[in-house]
């Protein structure tokens, strides 16, 4: 086989490779997120259009990507119409100055989700939302909430205790404490070291002490 044969074959391939569109930037212009995959508007660098291009994520997790994103192209069979964009990145809005290892969840408005080295989540927004159906469980050696206006519990019931198993619990409440409906204990109620149960106090024609007051 001559080299000039060789060369012609050589050349053959070239001009049908160059044919082929490779993958390629795209900057992102409007997005369709009503599908089942989204669609997408961009505007390529060499001045291709791209008329809804299908967007292409990781399942269990979806982004609308604002525009401006730059995307990067997968042309199928080397055809720039036939493009899906397989990856979108915004520098604008981008987590920036993370640890090797760390992963961020963030959108345009700032809130982000950080998982941060030595397993420490952080979580910065403005309001944070759980809808949850069923049952929530949290288990810590410490639990420290402060809210600088109010905090608001409401159930049919609450149980407080101790342990898992609803036992004796000690707890400090510091500040006034206002109760609307009627207040029952088990046990003694002391107020000011005074029992409410084993209290007497002098009769009022000078008398001896009173008996204990009565139980219900």
């Amino acid at each position: 086989m001559s080299n000039d044969f060789l060369r012609r074959m050589d050349a053959k391939i070239a001009r049908a490779l160059s044919r082929v569109r490779l993958g390629f930037r795209a900057v992102l212009t409007a997005l369709d997120t009503t599908p089942s995959v989204q669609l997408l508007q961009a505007d390529g660098l060499a001045g291709e259009q791209l008329q809804a291009a299908e967007v292409f994520q990781h399942f269990g997790f979806t982004s609308a990507p604002p525009a401006g994103s730059q995307c990067i192209v997968l042309p199928l069979g080397g055809k720039s119409s036939h493009g899906v964009i397989v990856a979108t990145e915004h520098g604008s809005y981008r987590v920036q100055a993370l640890k090797s290892g760390e992963v961020c969840v963030y959108n345009q408005s700032g809130a982000k989700i950080t998982l941060k080295e030595d397993k420490l989540v952080a979580v910065e927004c403005k309001t944070l939302v759980f809808d949850v159906e069923e049952d929530i469980t949290m288990t810590a050696k410490r639990i420290h909430a402060v809210a600088s206006e109010r905090i608001g519990l409401y159930a049919p019931e609450w149980d407080m205790g101790g342990d898992g198993d609803g036992g004796d619990c000690e707890g400090v409440w510091r500040g006034n404490l206002h109760i609307t409906g009627t207040s029952t204990a088990d046990v003694d109620h002391v107020t000011g070291g005074v029992s409410l149960v084993g209290h007497v106090h002098p009769e009022n024609d000078g008398g001896g002490p009173t008996d204990e007051p009565v139980k219900m």
